[in-house]
């Protein structure tokens, strides 16, 4: 019970501009510390791209290709060993 609570907690004005005044600088420190890095990349030569060729891809099919068409698609449990019209409805109870 000896805890401090935030009213009594006893911050004044001059506290909380100290505060934000020490996040302002922190926040300037960092925004320049980046463009200072970035300026540095900028006089370093840059050293050329390697461009590698890739093979394009060919072997997938159009959407409405008439081999699709002519499979049916079934669905299947993943623990199901055979096709659904061989199987027998076998009743399951999930708690």
């Amino acid at each position: 019970m000896n805890r401090q609570r935030a009213a009594h907690l006893r911050l004044s004005p001059v506290h909380i501009q100290q505060g934000l005044f020490a996040v302002l600088a922190l926040l300037l420190t960092l925004i320049c510390g980046q463009q200072f890095l970035r300026w540095e990349q900028g006089r370093q030569p840059q050293a050329p791209f390697l461009s590698m060729p890739h093979p394009t891809q060919t072997q997938f099919s159009a959407v409405g290709s008439g081999q699709a068409d002519s499979t049916p698609m079934h669905m299947m449990d993943v623990d199901q060993a055979r096709p659904v019209g061989e199987m027998r409805h076998q009743e399951r109870w999930v708690f």
